[in-house]
């Protein structure tokens, strides 16, 4: 597993970190990165609303899937309260933004609520639930 994992906050034009930076302005970043061995990359649906995970999954999409890693995350306060499963759902929108069926590491972003997130993303039965 690699040491060191690349952050895509700042992907995200969320108007604090990286607002100006396009996909163009990125890129050369990512193949630097990627070819350095640097290939652990973190992102979450919040960075930018999706921004962050669409713009990333742009360019994942054009290297083998066993080529990197990813670390993406649940944020609770950003889930849909009345969702059957609320971190399945947000799981499932980030890995279609990343064109993806599954992350390496899928954390919780913010402590808040843990507990009832943690245990409705263990239900069983729900579809497209990876913990199913």
């Amino acid at each position: 597993m690699p040491k060191i994992a690349l952050g895509a906050w700042a992907w995200g034009n969320d108007g604090i970190f990286g607002g100006t930076l396009t996909a163009d302005d990125l890129r050369p970043i990512f193949d630097a990165a990627m070819n350095a061995g640097l290939n652990l990359w973190d992102t979450a649906f919040v960075y930018g609303m999706g921004t962050s995970e669409e713009t990333l999954g742009g360019f994942l999409r054009t290297v083998p899937r066993d080529s990197y890693y990813i670390s993406a995350k649940f944020t609770p306060q950003y889930a849909d309260p009345n969702a059957e499963n609320a971190v399945v759902e947000m799981f499932n929108e980030s890995a279609e933004l990343l064109g993806t069926d599954y992350m390496d590491f899928y954390l919780i972003h913010n402590p808040a609520g843990a507990p009832k997130w943690v245990t409705e993303a263990h239900k069983g039965g729900a579809e497209g639930n990876p913990w199913s």
